[in-house]
C-alpha cells in the first residue's frame, strides 16, 4: 500500500498547533481565575510589603559590618511634615507625631510573630529569655539574625512613608548593647546594627525615629515583651536595686549616640523605659529611678540638648509627675491607651467606646499637656477584644471568651473568639466601626504631641497591623485626614476632667 499522501494526515495532525494552544488556555485559565478570585498575593503571600505576615528574603549584617550614617538629611515623608533637616516644635508645633511602632522586630513577641515561638511553645517557651535559653547561643543567633533581616525591610519604610506617617518607635532590648551578666542568655551587641541599618531607610524617606528601651535589666513588668516573663527584678525583688542601676548606663549610651550630629535630625527623640509597673512596683520608687534616669541622661548630653527623652507614664496619675520640668530638660510623657486589658471598657457597646476614646482619652491627653508638658500616645490599636494570639501572653487564654487565666470576666455567656482574628469574617458595619475607632482616638490624641499605632504588622492578629487595617479597608490610606470623627459627633476631647467609664 503505497503511503498517504500529506492532505490525507489525521486531523489531530493537522491541527496539532491549534489544538495545543486551546489546551494550554484553558490550563492558564484554570490556574488564573482561582488566583484572581483568591488573591494570595494579598492575605497569604508572606512577602507582601502592605499585610507581610511574613519574611522576606533574610539581607543578613555580615559581623564587623559598620553602618555609616548618611548626611543628607533633605529627605521628606509628606507635605504636612517638614524634611529632617528642620527640627520639629514638640512642645508647640502643629506638625503631629503620625507613627507606627516596629514591635516584635528587635525585641520579640509571641502575639506579633507567634511562628517563632510555636515550635517551641510544647518545652514551655514563652519569652525571648526562654527562647534563646532553650535554643543555645548559635541556633539563637541564627534565627533572630534572620528575622531581623526579613521583618523590617527598606520596603517597610515605603509603605509607612506612602501611608502619610512621619513617625516610628523602634523597641529595644538592653542586650542590643551588650554588657550582660552570667546568666542572661540573650543574644547581644547584634541588633543594634540592624537598628543602625533601619535608621539609614527612614533617613532616606523621611521618617523620623524614636528609637526606645523597651526592656530592662530584670524586667521592668514581668511581661513577655519586656523580655523576661514573671517576676519583676527591676527597681523591687531580687536584684532590683543592681538592675535599676544598671539600666542607667544603657540610657547615658543611648542619649549620647543619638546626641551625634549624624543622628540628632533623624532620631530627634528617645523612650527612657517601657511600661515599667509603677502599680505594681510602687509609683513613687519609679518616679524617683525616672529622676535619676533624666539626670543620667541630662548629665551625657547637657541641658536642654541631646534627643527629646520620654517617660512611660507608669500607668500612674499625671499627678506623680509633677517634679519634673519638662521643658527645660526636653521631656515628653507617654502613655499606652487601649479598650481590651480593662473589662469595663470591654463591656461597653461600641458607642459608648467611640464616645469614651474622644471624650476620657481626649481629655486625658489635654489635662497631661496641660499640666506637664508634651504628650503623647505611644501605643493604641483599634482592636477591643484581647482574642489576638498570644496576645495576654502563651496559651494563658483571653477575657473575652472566659478563658484567661487570672479573671472571672466574660463579655457575654456566649462570647468566643472563632474569627476575631480573621479580616475574612469583619463585615462593612464592622470595618466602620472600627474606622470610626481609630479616627476618634488619633483626634483625641493629637489633643497632645500624637500617636503611635501598636503595630506596624503582625504575623495573625489583624486587628494589631496597621498595614492590614489600611489593607482591609477599617484604616485609612492617608493619615494625614481631615476633620475628625469626635468633631463631628459633637464629643468634647477636653472635659473639665477625665470621665471614668471603666467600672
Amino acid at each position: 500500500m503505497s503511503p498517504p499522501r500529506k492532505d490525507e494526515r489525521s486531523c489531530f495532525r493537522r491541527h496539532r498547533c491549534i489544538i495545543l494552544l486551546i489546551i494550554f488556555l484553558v490550563i492558564a485559565a484554570a490556574v488564573a481565575v482561582p488566583l484572581v478570585l483568591l488573591k494570595p498575593w494579598h492575605k497569604n503571600n508572606k512577602n507582601n510589603p502592605i499585610t507581610g505576615s511574613g519574611r522576606a528574603k533574610p539581607n543578613l549584617i555580615t559581623p564587623g559590618t559598620t553602618i555609616t550614617p548618611s548626611t543628607d538629611n533633605s529627605a521628606q515623608p509628606n507635605s504636612y511634615t517638614p524634611p529632617l533637616n528642620q527640627p520639629l516644635d514638640y512642645a508647640n508645633g502643629t506638625v503631629k507625631m503620625r507613627g507606627v511602632n516596629l514591635g516584635g522586630w528587635l525585641v520579640l513577641e509571641p502575639f506579633i510573630t507567634p511562628s517563632l515561638f510555636d515550635p517551641y511553645v510544647k518545652d514551655g517557651i514563652v519569652d525571648e529569655w526562654t527562647l534563646c535559653e532553650h535554643l543555645g547561643p548559635d541556633a539563637s543567633r541564627k534565627l533572630l539574625e534572620d528575622h531581623y533581616a526579613s521583618w523590617v525591610t527598606e520596603d517597610t519604610f515605603v509603605q509607612i512613608k506612602k501611608l502619610g506617617l512621619n513617625h516610628v518607635r523602634v523597641p529595644i532590648g538592653f542586650w542590643a548593647m551588650g554588657n550582660l551578666v552570667q546568666g542572661e542568655p540573650y543574644v547581644a551587641n547584634v541588633s543594634w546594627n540592624y537598628l543602625l541599618r533601619a535608621i539609614e531607610w527612614a533617613r532616606k524617606h523621611g521618617i523620623r525615629v524614636m528609637v526606645e528601651l523597651h526592656g530592662a535589666p530584670g524586667s521592668q513588668n514581668g511581661w513577655n515583651h519586656s523580655g523576661r516573663v514573671g517576676q519583676i527584678r527591676w527597681v523591687n525583688g531580687t536584684d532590683g536595686a543592681l538592675n535599676a542601676e544598671r539600666t542607667l548606663p544603657y540610657l547615658r549610651q543611648m542619649a549620647t549616640f543619638f546626641s551625634n550630629p549624624a543622628y540628632t535630625h533623624v532620631s530627634p527623640v528617645m523612650g527612657m523605659l517601657n511600661e515599667p509597673a509603677g502599680f505594681l512596683i510602687g509609683g513613687e520608687a519609679v518616679v524617683n529611678w525616672y529622676k535619676q534616669a533624666v539626670a543620667a541622661v541630662r548629665q551625657a548630653t547637657g541641658p536642654g540638648k541631646g534627643p527629646w527623652a520620654v517617660l512611660h507614664d507608669g500607668f500612674l496619675s499625671i499627678d506623680a509627675f509633677g517634679g519634673f520640668k519638662a521643658q527645660t530638660d526636653r521631656l515628653m510623657m507617654d502613655s499606652h491607651l487601649y479598650i481590651m486589658f480593662t473589662d469595663g471598657l470591654m463591656s461597653l457597646n461600641q458607642t459608648a467606646q467611640l464616645k469614651f476614646a474622644c471624650q476620657s482619652w481626649g481629655t486625658l491627653v489635654t489635662t497631661s499637656t496641660k499640666t506637664f508638658g508634651p504628650t503623647m500616645v505611644g501605643e493604641f490599636s483599634v482592636a477591643v477584644n484581647d482574642c489576638a494570639t498570644y496576645l495576654n501572653g502563651v496559651n494563658v487564654g483571653a477575657r473575652w471568651d472566659g478563658t484567661f487565666a487570672t479573671s472571672t470576666y466574660r463579655h457575654s455567656p456566649d462570647s468566643t473568639c472563632d474569627g476575631k482574628n480573621d479580616a475574612l469574617t469583619y463585615t462593612d458595619e464592622y470595618k466602620t466601626f472600627l474606622k470610626q475607632f481609630f479616627l476618634a482616638q488619633i483626634e483625641a490624641y493629637e489633643q497632645g504631641a500624637g500617636w503611635f499605632y501598636w503595630n506596624f504588622k503582625t504575623e495573625t492578629n489583624p486587628l494589631w497591623s496597621y498595614f492590614d487595617g489600611v489593607e482591609g479597608g477599617w484604616l485609612p490610606e492617608d493619615a494625614n485626614r481631615g476633620p475628625g470623627y469626635c468633631a463631628s459627633m459633637g464629643y468634647s476631647v477636653n472635659l473639665p476632667q477625665v470621665v471614668d467609664e471603666s467600672g
